[in-house]
This record gives structure tokens, sequence and C-alpha cells, in this order.
């Protein structure tokens, strides 16, 4: 399914999700988003052969989601050096008043938007990580030895899917397009769904032997957004591989 399909099905639909609500949030105060990360979810292997390649890939797929349930939204705003080809991303921060008004505080630099040419759309870079760490069966402690890391760390960070209406700043879809000049982020109470049959919602698997591991998601990995709370933004699903067979066995949230 397209993203743009996901946007209006997730609209219509909605998810459900059991997270900690946002306690009430003074007036004048600056309100923060707080990146949650679900437990990765559609896990699934799959193998193509080529007699071009000599050999087999064989890869781990999955869905990922990372939401905001915050006191405010996350929304970024893309600034475009034609010069040097970048674009700068600066975080936008917001508060209310006695009435209940949104107003602009202040923003932030927080890196850059890239092309990204699989997807034909422009992306915030260092948004999320995916790894792969080694795990036993009875263990839920993630201290084993990190086998893969994704190469994609790059997301066009957009509301897809509504996860809460109950916040207390929860609001409708807002961000729905990443352009090049489009502003992005996540509404309270949304979440940004990547499905596993996307480009970069993937590991590779060869070398990778038969065993318990964590598939680990971890949002804002290199702490750039500034987050009501920084401890929460990891998930893990355990999975059990078996040849080209995947087996979930619980998750860790957070980790």
């Amino acid at each position: 399914m397209k993203r743009s399909a996901a946007i209006v099905l997730a609209a219509l639909l909605g998810l459900a999700f059991s997270s900690t609500p946002a306690s009430a949030h003074p007036a004048g105060a600056e309100h923060y988003p707080d990146l949650q990360t679900l437990k990765p979810s559609e896990i699934r292997i799959t193998q193509s052969c080529s007699v071009v390649f000599f050999g087999c890939k064989k890869q781990l797929r999955f869905s990922n989601i990372i939401g905001n349930y915050g006191h405010g939204p996350l929304e970024m705003r893309p600034q475009n050096n034609f010069g040097s080809a970048r674009t700068k991303a600066y975080q936008r921060i917001y508060s209310h008043d006695a009435a209940g008004t949104r107003y602009f505080v202040r923003e932030v630099p927080v890196g850059d938007f890239a092309f990204h040419t699989a997807h034909a759309h422009w992306h915030f870079e260092g948004f999320a990580n995916y790894s792969l760490v080694t795990a036993n069966a009875s263990d839920n402690a993630i201290t084993g030895i990190k086998k893969r890391s994704s190469q994609k760390t790059t997301f066009c960070v957009i509301d897809t899917n509504l996860l809460s209406s109950t916040l207390e700043h929860a609001g409708p879809q807002t961000y729905t397009r990443c352009g090049q000049t489009d502003w992005t982020g996540l509404t309270v109470g949304w979440g940004d769904r990547y499905g596993w049959n996307l480009a970069g919602q993937e590991m590779d698997l060869n070398g990778v032997g038969d065993g318990y591991y964590w598939l680990v998601s971890t949002a804002d990995f290199q702490r750039r957004l500034t987050e009501t709370n920084e401890t929460n933004n990891c998930a893990a699903a355990k999975i059990e591989i078996r040849g080209t067979s995947v087996f979930d066995r619980g998750q860790k949230i957070p980790c």
C-alpha cells in the first residue's frame, strides 16, 4: 500500500495504542512532543535468488510506527540553501494562552532534510534507527551483540495513523506532505507508519544464524529533537529466526 493511501485509511480507521497520556499543561509553558515507538510489527523474512548475482538475498522486513504523545506537535520547518544543495531543519515550539489558543514561541536547528531517491520525496535525517541484537529465550534484557544496523535512518515525518484522540492537545491530521518546502512533523496523538514493503524497511540476514534476537527501533536516536521524555523512544520485538521463518516471541517497551 502506498503511503498516501495509508494516510487516508488511517485517518478513517485510527489505531489503538496503550500509552501514558500527557498530564495537564499550564498556559505559557513550552509544549514539547514526546516520541514513542510502537513495537515493530508485520515481521517477516523474504528471500530472492538471482543467477546474475550468484546467490540469494535474505532479508528481515517489518513495519514501524513512531507516535507523538507529548504536549505539543513535532513541527519542522525546512530552510533551503540552494548554494549548498542542503535543506536545514528547524523544530518549531509552541505554547498556549489562558484561553487555550496556541501560539509560536521559538525554533531551534535540529539537522537537515535530504531528498530520498527511492521514495521520491524529502526525508528528515537521523529520525530513527533499527538494529538486530542477539537475545535468548528467557532473558528480557537487551544486552546482546548487535548483528545488524539499518542503513535507513531518514524519514518523511507525517501524520499517517491516528493513535489517540484523548490526549490534552490532540489535534486533527496536519502534516501530510514532505516536499522540499513542506513543513513536516507529528500532531499530538498521531503516528508515522512505514510499512514492511517500503524501501529501507529491511535488514540483510545473510550470515545471520538461527536463534533469538531483539529487533530494536529507536526514535530520535541522536537526540536532536526537543522532547518531554528521551527515555521512552525505544521499542523492541523479540523474534526467533528459523531458516526463512520468523516468530514473534514478545516485546519490550520502552527498552
